[in-house]
């Protein structure tokens, strides 16, 4: 078998997994927002975590329904960002600031300080991209 073949249908089946997986993260994200919001405080804000130097660390706390709960910033699994990443999210989030937080009202203690974070439709579009691309490919090639 021609290995240019092989090396296309993986493309392909790879831009049809990514494309799922993207659905599903807009999917997740579109429900975010429509959650309630409450204020909330960040308790911490560094601009490196322990799972990843370049994302930044921060926390907050917020209540709801009497609870006193807190959470800390998550960013999508896959985020690779620029070193100065990092720097504009403790900019934008510094230890103190008065911040509205989104919570699941099914589950309280799921929230976040961006509901439907922007890039969110990028990993759809790559997978639609990879999976058309290695698609056509496969059809034009004898």
């Amino acid at each position: 078998m021609n290995p240019y073949i092989i090396i296309l249908a993986i493309v392909t089946v790879s831009g049809i997994a990514i494309s799922i997986w993207g659905w599903q993260i807009l999917k997740a994200s579109q429900k975010s927002r429509n959650w309630p919001s409450v204020d909330g405080v960040i308790e911490e804000s560094t601009p490196d975590s322990v799972e990843d130097d370049l994302l930044p660390h921060i926390v907050y706390h917020y209540q709801v329904n009497g609870n006193n709960l807190r959470s800390s910033f998550q960013f999508p699994s896959g985020t690779n960002p620029l070193p100065e990443f990092a720097q504009a999210y403790v900019k934008k989030y510094p230890v103190g600031a008065n911040v509205k937080v989104y919570y699941n009202p099914e589950n309280p203690q799921q929230s976040t300080l961006e509901p439907s974070a922007q890039g969110d439709w990028m990993i759809l579009v790559v997978g639609i991209m990879m999976a058309l691309g290695g698609l056509a490919t496969l059809m034009t090639t004898p």
